[in-house]
């Protein structure tokens, strides 16, 4: 809900603190940041720490940021506020994954799907939950999030111990080998950098692209590539355990630059808006989760791993959300889903170059990159 709730709030952040729409997007780029840096961060203490205490503080942090959100009236003190937002809430994602993946090790991919519908569920609810206070005072949702974030925390708070420590580690010489930065490693990240470039910048400013074009609709618009997302999400987790990823992903790319076109080519028309947004949600909705199984089959998964995951996704949702709202101002509106389709088909390059590497496997059964 939290990340749902940034695009419709963009507009009224403008209006709140004094500034243009296009130098508000900066906070997209100052969250990023503060997640970047979490992220990190969070790699080293997550495989050490019981992860439920490390949850309930990142749940306080997020909720401390949240509530005040609504009383900032100057951009610096905005983007003060998002750093710590985008901190905490990188502990909380990576804490998540980490607990899932201690729990259910090799067989978790279902699970990681499961998780990212629930990020679609979230998103399908946030556009309604900030229109329901009415023009002006949209931003007061975040008081809401903010209440919802420290019943989270005491819920963590009070699971039983979640263990500490990761699993038992390999040799030297295998830790080395499952450690290596291979092409495969690298061009897995490249197609995480762009995928999440297109993914947020467009979920970041669909709701202004169509609020300048058609204006009260695009709440509806929005809404509506949220559930496409979330069913395509749900939908994911089966697909996962009869299809291989490589199947899926090369229909996802497809059907999604074809939905960014159907969105670009009919910018001034209402049906257009609708089945592009729509589309696209549905064609990207498996890309995450998909990589994500790419990665299990190449690199045993554990908190740091799951950290270079979480600052590469990072990386895409700091820099091109942000050049996105740059461009605006020069481009116009179109601007949002001719970059969206330009990052899409980059990314789906990087998949097609991931899918040619071998996994080299040596005497100690750790996988590593050829």
């Amino acid at each position: 809900m939290l990340g749902g709730a940034v695009g419709p709030t963009l507009g009224p952040f403008a209006t709140q603190v004094g500034v243009g729409l296009s130098a508000v997007g900066v906070i997209l780029a100052t969250r990023s940041l503060g997640y970047l840096v979490g992220s990190f961060a969070s790699t080293r203490w997550m495989d050490r720490i019981a992860i439920h205490r490390g949850l309930a503080a990142a749940s306080l942090v997020v909720a401390g940021a949240l509530a005040w959100l609504p009383w900032a009236r100057s951009l610096a003190a905005l983007m003060l506020l998002v750093v710590p937002l985008g901190f905490a809430t990188a502990g909380a994602d990576v804490g998540v994954s980490t607990m899932l993946l201690r729990t259910h090790r090799s067989r978790a991919a279902p699970y990681i799907s499961a998780i990212h519908f629930c990020y679609g569920i979230g998103g399908l609810a946030a556009p309604s939950l900030v229109a329901a206070w009415g023009p002006g005072r949209e931003t007061w949702a975040y008081v809401v999030l903010a209440g919802a974030y420290a019943l989270l925390a005491v819920a963590y708070f009070s699971l039983g111990h979640s263990g500490s420590g990761a699993a038992a580690q390999p040799s030297s010489g295998a830790h080395t080998q499952a450690d290596r930065l291979g092409r495969a490693f690298v061009a897995a990240l490249a197609v995480l950098v762009l995928y999440v470039g297109a993914e947020i910048g467009l979920a970041s400013w669909l709701y202004e692209y169509v609020n300048l074009q058609h204006g009260a609709t695009a709440t509806g618009v929005t809404g509506a590539f949220w559930a496409g997302f979330s069913l395509s999400r749900l939908a994911g987790i089966l697909a996962a355990r009869r299809w291989a990823p490589q199947r899926i992903l090369g229909a996802a790319y497809v059907a999604g630059l074809a939905s960014l076109a159907t969105l670009a080519a009919g910018s001034h028309a209402l049906a257009a808006a609708w089945i592009g947004a729509v589309g696209f949600g549905i064609a990207v909705g498996p890309i995450y989760p998909n990589v994500i199984t790419a990665y299990s089959e190449r690199f045993e998964l554990n908190g740091r791993r799951f950290g270079a995951i979480a600052v590469a996704s990072c990386v895409g949702s700091m820099t091109f959300p942000w050049l996105i709202g740059r461009l605006i101002d020069i481009g116009g509106p179109i601007v949002v889903p001719v970059t969206s389709a330009c990052l899409l088909s980059a990314s789906a390059l990087a998949a097609r170059r991931l899918w040619r590497l071998r996994v080299r496997v040596g005497a100690s059964g750790v996988p590593g990159s050829d």
